[in-house]
């Protein structure tokens, strides 16, 4: 019983240091909201919401294929919705295919230029598909619109260090940056962060350039 005691606690404590969510109902929430999209699209195939709802969850939990699938019988449909182009692009490259994820997302943000996940995703398909300079200006707009985000300040380092010398900083000085912005963040976006904070601090500590944005 002790053991089982403990394995919780550290479970809680894992959770909490990286900043998830604690509630132990957080997962039976979500399996039940789940199974009620199923139900409504068992009863409707072309339900549009329980698409949307099922492709979300399943891009969290990177199934990516799934989310494919789900979304492209309503993708006519989307009539301009940023965020369900953007969960088809998060899809789309998930399965390998950058050049059409990086449509997917300038589609999101044409209809959202605001939509700052979006972007961020049209700067990793870039990335991918070896196109380094458009990359990190598209990175770079990101850090722009959501500075001190330690997802940006990542894939930032990454393009820094395929695109070499030529822009005036180098991957280190991001790394750096991005240990240096989760110090000055309130603590629960510290927890937030702290999982690239991490992989940063260990990239500098074995002198290691990031090769992939996410």
């Amino acid at each position: 019983m002790s053991f089982l005691i403990a394995i919780v606690s550290l479970h809680l404590w894992e959770r909490w240091y990286l900043g998830h969510a604690l509630s132990v109902a957080t997962p039976f929430r979500r399996a039940a909201h789940r199974r009620r999209a199923r139900h409504a699209l068992a009863l409707n195939p072309a339900e549009f919401d329980a698409r949307v709802d099922l492709a979300r969850e399943a891009v969290e939990r990177k199934k990516f294929r799934e989310a494919q699938e789900l979304l492209i019988p309503i993708m006519p449909r989307a009539d301009g919705a940023s965020e369900i182009f953007r969960l088809y692009g998060e899809a789309l490259l998930g399965v390998g295919l950058a050049a059409e994820a990086e449509g997917a997302f300038a589609d999101a943000l044409k209809g959202d230029a605001r939509q700052t996940e979006a972007r961020l995703g049209l700067a990793r398909s870039l990335f991918v598909q070896g196109r380094f300079d458009e990359a990190l200006t598209a990175i770079q707009a990101y850090r722009v619109s959501r500075p001190g985000d330690a997802r940006g300040s990542w894939a930032e380092a990454a393009m820094l260090g395929a695109t070499g010398p030529r822009t005036g900083r180098s991957a280190q000085d991001a790394l750096t940056e991005l240990v240096r912005e989760q110090r000055l963040k309130p603590g629960y976006v510290r927890r937030r962060d702290r999982t690239w904070a991490i992989r940063a601090r260990t990239a500098l500590l074995l002198g290691r350039i990031p090769k992939s944005p996410f």
